[in-house]
């Protein structure tokens, strides 16, 4: 699980920077922001990076299942994300090689969410936040 999540954040720098976005990441893995994001105006973005394989497969929904991500921190005692050291969740789906920039204060306080990537018709809440890379276009 660990090196899936190492992959994750690497895939996530190279899209950052090729989006002409500065990625810095901290040393360690006891902060609760996997990496900051400087955009061209200069504005920082504090963010966590998670991500999933598999669909999980459901009746809801005709059977096209759902992905889940899990937006907890800790390994022992899951706590949710604090908004007040983490600006965005960023969300990798690595079948659908698709991610979603999902300002922190839309995830409420949930542990996980669910994305559908893979329904064009979903009207789910967080799929507005698919692609969302002009979300570090911010300037204030």
């Amino acid at each position: 699980m660990k090196r899936r999540g190492n992959l994750y954040e690497q895939k996530f720098f190279t899209e950052a920077l090729s989006r002409n976005l500065e990625v810095f990441t901290p040393l360690g893995d006891y902060l609760p922001q996997d990496c900051i994001i400087m955009n061209q105006a200069g504005r920082i973005f504090r963010i966590q990076i998670k991500g999933t394989k598999n669909k999980v497969i459901d009746k809801a929904n005709g059977g096209m299942g759902r992905y889940m991500i899990t937006t907890a921190t800790g390994s022992s005692k899951k706590n949710t994300l604090d908004c007040t050291k983490i600006d965005a969740l960023a969300a990798y789906v690595e079948s659908e090689d698709i991610w979603y920039i999902i300002p922190c204060l839309d995830i409420d306080s949930a542990i996980r969410i669910a994305v559908y990537p893979h329904n064009p018709d979903s009207q789910a809440k967080h799929e507005k936040h698919k692609d969302n890379w002009d979300y570090f276009k911010q300037t204030y």
